[in-house]
């Protein structure tokens, strides 16, 4: 008998033949690992064991992949670390996040992969191999191209890609360098063959998703970011430079992205695919909107101008911290 579950899945995958495909960054790493493990602590935002925090998100990113494949995901960006957590945060932190990232390509995660069905490649990687040659970060950079090389792909399953590093400009620089003079030809070709500018778009996402993800993906259908501190930010490089080609549409959840829930990402997910938006793609919006719902818009704009609190993207205030209050 097919479950509630099952069959929210079976409309997705029906809804998007081409696999839904989403961008989710993982923000808030070192916070959810507070919140959840560190609240009795003494000293809470001390983490003591960072190999055994390194475990636990990695479990929590599994779960949360899991969670989008049982809703009808098949394909999933995971923006893991930017290129600044190997230059930024001092020597001893870049050494502890080259060792802790090589789990997600030990043993462990291998079976997971498998037992998932899962594709897994790490993207963005090349800038690693731009640091100096005694840099951490460089010797993740070889272990992940080794990855990369001899796992063994094939069509049809799901797809997870981590991102490490990205540097888009860098890469699309990259990618461009090692096109052959024959391939060049061609694809130039294609692009003058039209004057279809979708078809355009969708020539030279093609190309770069190839060149830039080692894979054939489609357009992400969504971004799902956390603004915990309030403010808005695109919390990827790579992915983004390549999603921004199409609309796509961006979710936000008020806290960090590994505390989401199986009912968040249905809704997120539901919204997505049979959500009804107020849009006209002709000259006006004749036959869309009546009186009513006009005077209630406009009532609505007019309250909400007089409240800059309702600014999206502000700081969060925090009581003890920023907010003037003890």
């Amino acid at each position: 008998m097919t479950t509630e579950a099952e069959a929210f899945a079976a409309r997705i995958r029906a809804h998007y033949p081409e696999g839904l495909t989403a961008v989710i960054p993982i923000g808030g790493t070192r916070t959810t690992y507070i919140l959840d493990q560190n609240r009795q602590s003494e000293n809470p935002g001390h983490i003591s064991d960072f190999f055994g925090q390194a475990h636990y998100l990695l479990d929590k990113y599994f779960a949360l992949i899991d969670m989008y494949f049982a809703l009808g995901g098949q394909n999933i960006i995971i923006p893991v670390l930017a290129y600044d957590r190997f230059t930024s945060y001092g020597a001893e932190y870049a050494e502890l996040i080259a060792r802790t990232t090589l789990i997600m390509i030990d043993s462990y995660a291998c079976e997971f992969y498998q037992r998932y069905d899962i594709d897994p490649y790490f993207i963005g990687i090349e800038s690693l191999l731009r640091l100096p040659k005694d840099h951490p970060g460089y010797g993740l950079g070889e272990a992940l191209t080794a990855f990369n090389q001899r796992w063994v792909r094939q069509d049809g399953r799901r797809k997870v890609l981590w991102e490490i590093a990205g540097l888009p400009l860098l890469n699309f620089w990259d990618a461009g360098q090692q096109l052959s003079p024959a391939e060049a030809a061609s694809l130039q070709g294609e692009i003058d063959a039209t004057t279809d500018l979708e078809k355009i778009r969708q020539i030279t996402y093609r190309h770069y998703a190839r060149a830039l993800y080692g894979t054939e993906l489609p357009v992400p259908h969504f971004y799902l970011g956390t603004n915990r501190n309030g403010d808005l930010k695109l919390g990827s490089a790579l992915s983004t430079a390549l999603t921004w080609s199409f609309m796509c549409r961006l979710y936000f959840v008020p806290y960090p992205t590994l505390f989401i829930t199986p009912k968040v990402l249905q809704t997120i997910i539901e919204d997505l695919a049979f959500g009804k938006r107020l849009r006209s793609l002709t000259t006006d919006y004749r036959d869309k909107y009546t009186p009513e719902m006009v005077q209630q818009e406009y009532e609505r704009v007019m309250t909400l101008r007089e409240d800059p609190t309702a600014i999206i993207g502000l700081t969060r205030q925090i009581p003890g911290f920023n907010s003037g209050e003890e």
